[in-house]
């Protein structure tokens, strides 16, 4: 029992220190970063944006939208959000940017993330699927009643992995994605 707790308190810990992150995120605390050497002007527009945008955010999860809906317009916005910034910022500081932070282009890194989460989901999905399917075939049931469990479970690990497969190139021929 001490072991558990032991584990659940240290699972916690690093949860919460990984929750921690030092690299903040650029975006929100843009007009503090001293990297770009932003004017008071460009610090006000920034300021008003990240104020705008909040709400926008807001109303997108509180929507009675499917998820896979309220993720493409969070992005969507979040790319316009983006874009606003890169207008607002000198060709220096984009540079500045980009070499603290990584590309400002629209999307990218946004997508290998993403495409990397499918990959991921399906990988998941599919040691789910041969889990269970050993522990089914490990149990004490009659054969013909383990051959029924592995069909159904064989049907909805194919439904699912059709479904994910279906929803990342629904998101490649919408261009949030790419091959």
């Amino acid at each position: 029992m001490k072991k558990v707790i032991l584990a659940l308190v240290a699972s916690a810990f690093v949860s919460f220190a990984y929750a921690q992150d030092v690299n903040f995120d650029s975006f929100k605390r843009i007009e503090s970063d001293k990297v770009l050497n932003l004017s008071a002007d460009q610090i006000a527009k920034i300021k008003k944006l990240n104020k705008e945008v909040g709400p926008k955010f807001r109303a997108i999860g509180r929507s009675n939208l499917p998820g896979y809906e309220k993720g493409q317009k969070k992005r969507a916005l979040a790319l316009e959000h983006k874009a606003a910034i890169r207008a607002i910022l000198s060709e220096n500081q984009i540079k500045a940017w980009e070499t603290h932070y990584g590309s400002m282009n629209n999307g990218e890194g946004l997508r290998g993330i993403m495409k990397d989460d499918y990959d991921n989901r399906l990988d998941q999905l599919e040691a789910k699927f041969e889990k269970d399917k050993e522990t089914i075939e490990n149990s004490s049931l009659s054969k013909d009643v383990k051959k029924d469990k592995v069909r159904s479970l064989k049907n909805q690990y194919k439904q699912e992995k059709e479904r994910l497969k279906n929803e990342r190139d629904a998101a490649i021929r919408s261009g949030v994605l790419e091959k």
